[in-house]
């Protein structure tokens, strides 16, 4: 076992020791356990339950740290997650990882709204650009540190968050907020909420704009492009609306409903290479998000609930010009053409293909309906249900072999049983079947001692299993050439680069960890500390195949393969302390040591090896807040990542980013506040890229200006 990890484990021995020593003077838990301010979570369990009687570790990002970080994203506010990885691929567009192994489109984590799956079934992915909220819509975040398969479905294979927004009943009145500065930023939001005492409802609308970086693309200064210089921005603009409401007739009903849609445009590009090709892409999404929630008894909760998401990506098809200059060693193989002939030529496979530069382009629907029942009885709290859900995504690039489809049932629970008043144990499981003739049954059992009401000691061990998804069974795409006069009078296959996969098994995950968490004797402080052991069996990845059915030169095709495995050893610290009325601080680290089993990735791809290793191995963050008058904040955040060599985005080296916030209130009138913030990200530079090489990160600064009129 690593030093490092055996020195964490050493120094968690004295906390033991005292706990069992408190545990022996007394058998029961008193009237103080009541005073003490543990947080309570949902997201392990689906149970509400202490964040110290939870099965596994749970990070809670809550709103005075979203106010404190100054941060902009949703994915941004994941840097303050021990051992999470948050990475920029484009101006707009991001990555989110847990213990790295991961690429520009992470594939492996569960990312939720309100219980509201936002997976991507066409992308197997989260795009965190059509979510349709902004950060003044989140009430706090639960981030899930570990695989969480058994509560919240195969997409939570290594963790899952929960973005959950502020409730109707919550806030009042009207908030008005604008933010402007780096990039040539200007955002604007605006929230309204009001109330009676059956009725509630909260509407939310923002519009997103950022002209992103400039970035220079050699692919652009051939003879089709001598106008242009090559020069372009991967800019965003975005429009989104929603809306909460909540109807509760009697004490033993409520009903919440959530709507919302969000239309925008980016600039979208991998900046891995000079000559990057990039296409602006259009964004059109809704969704629909139903709860019904029934008290049957003093202890009891039935609960139904459905949701419904849409999602429309569109790219133009790539230009004659573009095309002809991609393909121009190609184009050779084929018989002398007139530069007429040829360009009809091109048209016509731009035509055949829908020919696009990016990939990122179709339609994609999810719908979820599912029945929960929770309960007590005695000393057992348990949770059961059974789910249905139904994918279908449709692509011209991606999926040619046609519209693609799977529906996905499943049935889980967990039982909670208090063995004694300071000993808990924790089991759950969910079987899923999908319509692919594939099954994946997950199981995690956690036994939790709680030597005193402030402390708790938790042993864990799960195992999981993802099932594949629609796009890694069904990934088809090739290049076909239209009939040739005199050469051929059919298409031809040029370039069978991807093909589909239907004999994929789920991947598999299992995991040890040890947690302890403890509520220090100041208010707000605590600290959280999980040693774990992970391996990851059967990963999904691409293999290259001998193909002779092609005109192209490599001779190979990808599948999608179960072809990865490796192990993950490490420890995450998370310690929150206030040492005074006005100031307190939040530090993370994580550990990671990855080992990559070495796996064949076949013709012309030779053997995979990862050194230095595919997941950093040191991240850690500060956020440091100080508040010298009652209407004046000051704070500090910090971020290190140790070097990584991304699966795609390859090698990048540590980096040391900080960020600056100057808050000041003012109130206007009775009930009126109006905040304005200074925002500087990566204050003291220098520049670095995060995942490509050709995406830098530069100093950014911003004006934010809120104003609430409750």
């Amino acid at each position: 076992m690593n030093n490092k990890l055996v020195t964490c484990a050493v120094l968690l021995i004295p906390s033991l020791s005292s706990g069992l020593a408190l545990a022996a003077a007394s058998d029961l838990l008193d009237e103080s356990d009541f005073l003490i301010d543990i947080p309570e979570v949902t997201s392990a369990t689906r149970l509400p339950q202490k964040l110290s009687e939870s099965p596994a570790s749970i990070t809670i990002i809550d709103r005075t740290l979203i106010d404190a970080s100054g941060l902009q994203t949703l994915p941004d506010l994941l840097r303050l997650v021990p051992g999470f990885q948050s990475y920029l691929i484009s101006s707009n567009k991001f990555g989110v990882a847990y213990h790295g192994v991961s690429d520009d489109f992470p594939n492996r984590l569960e990312v939720m709204v309100d219980g509201r799956s936002v997976y991507l079934p066409l992308l197997s992915t989260v795009d965190w650009t059509s979510l349709g909220i902004h950060l003044s819509d989140v009430a706090r975040i639960e981030v899930v540190r570990g695989s969480n398969v058994p509560t919240q479905g195969s997409n939570a294979f290594i963790g899952s968050i929960n973005i959950i927004t502020v409730e109707p009943t919550a806030s009042s009145g009207l908030t008005l907020e604008t933010l402007l500065g780096g990039q040539n930023t200007r955002n604007a939001h605006l929230s309204y909420a009001d109330s009676n005492s059956l009725f509630s409802y909260r509407l939310s609308a923002s519009h997103e704009q950022n002209d992103g970086n400039d970035h220079y693309s050699s692919f652009y200064t051939g003879p089709y492009f001598s106008a242009d210089s090559g020069e372009w921005q991967d800019d965003l603009e975005r429009n989104y609306l929603n809306l909460s409401a909540t109807w509760t007739p009697n004490l033993n009903n409520s009903l919440w409903l959530q709507l919302g849609v969000d239309r925008g445009q980016e600039t979208v590009g991998a900046l891995d290479k000079e000559d990057a090709h990039f296409a602006d892409r259009e964004h059109a999404s809704y969704f629909q998000n139903l709860k019904f929630s029934h008290l049957y008894s003093a202890t009891g909760t039935l609960q139904l609930s459905a949701y419904y998401n849409h999602l429309d990506l569109s790219i133009p098809n790539a230009s004659v010009a573009e095309v002809s200059t991609l393909l121009a060693d190609g184009l050779s193989i084929l018989p002398p053409m007139s530069p007429a002939t040829q360009q009809a030529f091109v048209q016509s496979l731009i035509d055949l293909n829908s020919l696009k530069l990016i990939s990122e382009a179709g339609t994609m629907d999810t719908f979820d309906s599912e029945l929960q029942i929770s309960d007590r009885l005695g000393r057992l709290t348990f949770v059961t249900g059974l789910g249905y859900r139904f994918d279908q995504a449709e692509s011209d690039i991606l999926l040619q072999g046609g519209a693609v489809d799977e529906y996905r049932s499943r049935i889980f629970g967990t039982l909670n049983y208090d063995l004694t008043p300071r000993l808990q144990l924790t089991t759950g499981a969910m079987f899923e079947h999908s319509s692919a003739d594939l099954t994946a049954l997950s199981y995690r059992h956690a036994l939790i001692f709680k030597p005193d009401p402030t402390s708790s000691i938790r042993l864990g061990y799960s195992r999981s299993e993802r099932l594949p998804s629609l796009l890694d069974r069904n990934l088809e795409n090739n290049l076909l050439l239209p009939p040739i006069p005199g050469y051929s009078s059919e298409p031809l296959v040029y370039d069978r680069a991807i093909g589909p996969n239907e004999d994929l098994d789920p991947e598999q995950i299992s995991s040890w960890e040890l947690g302890f968490y403890h509520i220090l004797g100041t208010p707000n402080s605590y600290i959280d500390l999980r040693l774990f052991h992970e391996r990851v069996e059967d990963a999904i990845f691409t293999y290259w195949y001998p193909e002779s059915d092609e005109l192209a030169s490599e001779q190979r095709i990808g599948r999608r393969a179960n072809i990865g495995a490796w192990s993950n050893d490490g420890f995450e610290f998370q310690f929150k302390h206030q040492p005074l009325r006005d100031v307190w601080y939040l530090l993370n680290y994580a550990y990671i040591n990855t080992v990559n089993e070495e796996w064949e990735r076949g013709v012309n791809k030779g053997t995979f090896h990862a050194d230095p290793s595919m997941t950093p191995a040191h991240t850690a963050s500060l956020l440091l807040s100080w508040s010298p008058m009652d209407d004046l904040d000051l704070s500090l955040a910090h971020y290190y990542m140790s070097d990584v060599d991304w699966n795609e985005g390859g090698f990048r080296e540590d980096y040391n980013r900080t960020d600056l916030r100057l808050a000041r209130r003012w109130n206007l009138a009775p009930r009126t506040e109006l905040e304005t913030a200074l925002i500087v990200q990566n204050a003291f530079g220098p520049s670095y890229p995060e995942f490509y090489q050709y995406n830098w990160f530069d100093r950014r600064t911003y004006l934010q200006l809120t104003l609430k009129c409750p």
